[in-house]
């Protein structure tokens, strides 16, 4: 902070605390208004670099959503192949990949909680593999409960979920106890703290 903002910021301090004893709602308003024109009227440069600053870190942060967007995440998308399934998770940062059965009713709930969450967390990349396609992956991670959602941070599992046992055992849970779990293993982040 330059030495005019300093004495602003001063100036609007000593203002508050000798009207504390005759504080009113119009005297804050006042003061604030007094204090931002102090502010407009800065010739130092000081609030135009920081407007600068936070463009670009606005850039920048659109620029790193868009690639995300790019290489496929922001939605659930169901691969065919264990194959795909292997090269998504070991290339990908943070990766959840919902192994299912059309069939099954808990395997449909599952894959609509996952979409709820899917573009608010660009950061993750979100994969569902119907288990009839990924027969070796299945024996190889026993699986052997349906829905099962697992959770790679830099291809090494950090969460499994079977079934809906940490999500209340009920058909109608809230996608926030999905995004909590998710969340406590490191899985889901602002994008900003990525950046």
């Amino acid at each position: 902070m330059d030495s005019t903002t300093a004495q602003v910021l001063d100036s609007f301090t000593d203002n508050l605390v000798s009207t504390r004893s005759t504080e009113d709602d119009d005297n804050h308003s006042i003061d604030d208004d007094e204090f931002l024109d102090l502010l407009e009227e800065d010739d130092s440069g000081v609030l135009g670099a920081l407007r600068e600053q936070r463009m670009q870190e606005l850039h920048s942060q659109m620029k790193e959503a868009r690639r995300f967007y790019d290489s496929g995440h922001g939605v659930l998308t169901e691969v065919n192949s264990e194959k795909e399934v292997m090269e998504i998770t070991t290339s990908t940062k943070c990766t959840v990949v919902h192994f299912f059965h059309p069939s099954f009713k808990r395997c449909q709930i599952m894959t609509e909680r996952l979409k709820t969450l899917t573009a608010k967390h660009m950061e993750t990349r979100f994969i569902s593999v119907n288990v009839d396609n990924a027969t070796f992956l299945i024996v190889r991670l026993k699986i052997k409960v349906l829905p099962c959602v697992m959770a790679f941070i830099d291809g090494k599992e950090v969460l499994r979920l079977v079934g809906f046992e940490k999500l209340g055992n009920s058909d109608d849970f809230d996608p926030a106890v999905l995004e909590f779990q998710l969340q406590n293993c490191g899985m889901l982040f602002p994008i900003q703290s990525i950046l």
